[in-house]
């Protein structure tokens, strides 16, 4: 008889009982602002899920772990003990300790350390008892001075319920040491025996300190689903722990392999997706069986009196094709408030810690965009709250000397503009501290002086490898590492990052990203024996200029004058050396392009079409090439290039600087 491997239910437990955690610490942060008690509800059904989702998949650590966070909160849930600051600041650790378990799950290592029994026990203390230790096996054999006895005998129809009496003989396990016996007296002949039913029950003798209302709360969701007594151990003999329970235990919990390759297979993460979206696809495919039986009819011979059913054929393909495109990209599409939904508390840490008054807006938390995206794009947030809480806000008495209000204003917003996804951080601190910047550029050797230098040219200063005005290092700032890789990570990405500052009003980050990497609009241009694909998002129009129209300045630049303004030219022939190009500017043609706010025109030979690529990686095929995003394949087999207009445009700023 073969057995079923319960370690490949562990990704599913750890994903969800992740977002039981979020949900927690969300829940947390807003009864720690004045919730309800609805709110203390729903903490407490995350813990006892996760709790008994550990005991189930053979985490006894964790679910012991678990078991008096739950028996803290049942304490609140039941009014015994009123929500204050210390049990919300306890459970939020308590939250930030199960991570670290899971994390150490994922990846085969032990659960408990010194910091998850420490907290244990604090928790423990604070529920008003003393929480056992893990224990070796030979201290698992020692005497208790207490206990209880416990008739459990399920309902036939428990199973149906999704209860597994298993899972909760494991729950027990984590109060005390247990002794259980079997009771097979409700126990059918074969012909009559049900495998859907539960016919058994169980005498259990559990010893320590456990009290009645921790071990009621481990048979509260089944207690409508059981026959249950139980009272104290008339014995203070200890009895061992018994087979019955530490064998599927023992069965259950993975060894460092089975562990690690749980983890491993957790790597490759997974989309949850709507079912509407599931039966668009199945509706799609269905869609382009009948097309390909259609023009299937073709495959032996061709009548030429049928081309136009050949026509529609084709046409209702490439028609389904797109349909089934976009469907495809709408399942890698997610809400971004799953990054958003980490700042509330990194906002209320930092802020506690820097002894300021801090307000978070988030808006537009449910803008989608590519997963790919999404998982990168974090860690660059990450980096600008924090800048803008440390260096940004201010005190409450500065902000007081300033006429200002002692809390300070903290924004984050995503919404779509065109073809792409715009996340602002925007504050209302002190705005960047434009002398500081400039001394410390002229330090460094950036400039040799702040003469005509513009705000937008002091904000590119930050961006800088190894720039900080920060005049004590910390472990928020002064480090100089983090500007540089911000925008570094958002290039990789496809998108950008621009700076915005007012003294004393605050300062707005602007990064701009593509929807997905995956797939863009754009349009195929020549440029002598080579093909580029400029994305169709940054382009604002398409000229032919003729040779008077074009200015030549200073150091060899050129511009050209559209919608009342002067914009430089990038001969992309010269940037890319390409061969047999135009060179007369009547000949060719000028794409005017936009990347935040500032405008250049790429001179090319001539547009070839517009067409939607797929974007292949150029550095994970090559190496990185200033001035292009990746690279696609053609209809014909041939490569083109993909043109990186941000980059075009810092790369014509810096020749201008210089």
């Amino acid at each position: 008889m073969s057995t079923i491997s319960i370690a490949q239910f562990h990704k599913v437990f750890f994903e969800e009982s992740l977002e039981g955690l979020d949900a927690m610490e969300t829940a947390l942060l807003a009864l720690d602002e004045g919730g309800n008690a609805e709110l203390v509800h729903s903490i407490f059904r995350a813990a006892h899920s996760i709790k008994g989702g550990a005991a189930t998949f053979g985490f006894p650590e964790m679910a012991a772990f678990t078991h008096e966070a739950e028996s803290l909160l049942d304490q609140v849930r039941e009014g015994r003990r009123a929500v204050d600051k210390v049990i919300v600041e306890l459970m939020l650790r308590t939250v930030d300790c199960l991570r670290g378990m899971f994390d150490r799950a994922q990846n085969g290592q032990p659960l408990a350390d010194a910091q998850s029994e420490a907290l244990k026990q604090e928790l423990a203390a604070a529920a008003g008892h003393s929480a056992p230790a893990a224990a070796s096996k030979a201290a698992a054999k020692s005497t208790a001075s207490s206990g209880w006895v416990i008739q459990f005998r399920p309902h036939k129809s428990m199973l149906a319920g999704g209860n597994e009496p298993l899972r909760l003989l494991r729950e027990l396990a984590a109060l005390g040491q247990l002794n259980v016996e079997a009771l097979y007296d409700r126990l059918p002949v074969w012909e009559a025996l049900d495998p859907t039913e539960c016919h058994l029950g169980w005498r259990i003798e559990l010893t320590g300190s456990a009290t009645r209302e921790a071990i009621a709360g481990v048979f509260e969701w089944v207690e409508d689903e059981c026959d249950l007594s139980v009272e104290p151990l008339a014995t203070a003999a200890a009895a061992p722990v018994a087979e019955a329970v530490a064998a599927p235990a023992a069965a259950n919990a993975p060894s460092g392999n089975a562990r690690a390759a749980a983890a491993s297979s957790n790597d490759a993460g997974s989309v949850r997706v709507a079912i509407d979206k599931i039966d668009g696809l199945i509706d799609l495919v269905g869609e382009l069986v009948i097309t390909q039986a259609m023009l299937d009819q073709f495959r032996e011979e061709f009548d030429p009196s049928r081309l136009a059913l050949l026509q529609q054929g084709l046409a209702q393909l490439a028609r389904h094709t797109r349909s089934l495109q976009e469907s495809v990209m709408g399942i890698r599409m997610l809400p971004i408030g799953s990054v958003f939904n980490r700042f509330p508390r990194l906002v209320r840490d930092l802020s506690q810690k820097l002894g300021k008054q801090v307000k978070l807006d988030l808006v537009g938390e449910h803008t989608e965009l590519d997963k790919t995206v999404l998982e990168k794009i974090g860690d660059p947030l990450v980096h600008l709250v924090r800048n803008a809480i440390d260096h940004g806000l201010e005190i409450p008495e500065k902000r007081r000397a300033a006429g200002k209000g002692d809390v300070g204003t903290l924004r984050l917003e995503a919404f779509h503009r065109g073809g792409s996804i715009v996340v602002e951080i925007v504050d209302d601190g002190a705005g960047l501290n434009r002398e500081a910047i400039i001394a410390k550029a002229v330090q460094k050797g950036l400039i040799t002086n702040g003469d005509n230098i513009t705000d937008e040219e002091v904000g590119e200063l930050i961006f800088q490898p190894g720039f900080s005005t920060a005049a004590v290092t910390t472990d928020l700032s002064g480090r100089g590492v983090g500007m540089d890789v911000v925008r570094r990570n958002v290039v990789d990405l496809g998108g950008s990052v621009a700076i915005k500052s007012r003294p004393g009003a605050g300062t707005t980050f602007t990064i701009t990203l593509p929807l997905t990497l995956a797939i863009i609009d754009g349009l195929t241009t020549s440029v002598g024996d080579e093909c580029y694909i400029v994305p169709l998002v940054s382009i604002v129009e398409s000229i032919q200029l003729p040779a008077d129209a074009v200015r030549t300045v200073t150091g060899g630049g050129e511009l050209f004058r559209f919608r009342g303004e002067y914009l430089p030219i990038i001969r992309l022939h010269e940037q890319f050396g390409c061969a047999n190009a135009r060179q007369k500017i009547e000949e060719g043609l000028v794409i005017v392009v936009e990347s935040d706010g500032a405008q250049v025109g790429l001179f090319i030979d001539e547009l070839v079409g517009q067409q939607q690529a797929v974007v292949k990686s150029l550095e994970a095929n090559y190496r990185r090439v200033d001035g292009i995003s990746g690279a696609t394949i053609l209809a014909d087999g041939s490569v083109a290039l993909i043109t990186d207009v941000a980059g075009l445009i810092r790369m014509q700023s810096r020749r201008k600087a210089a």
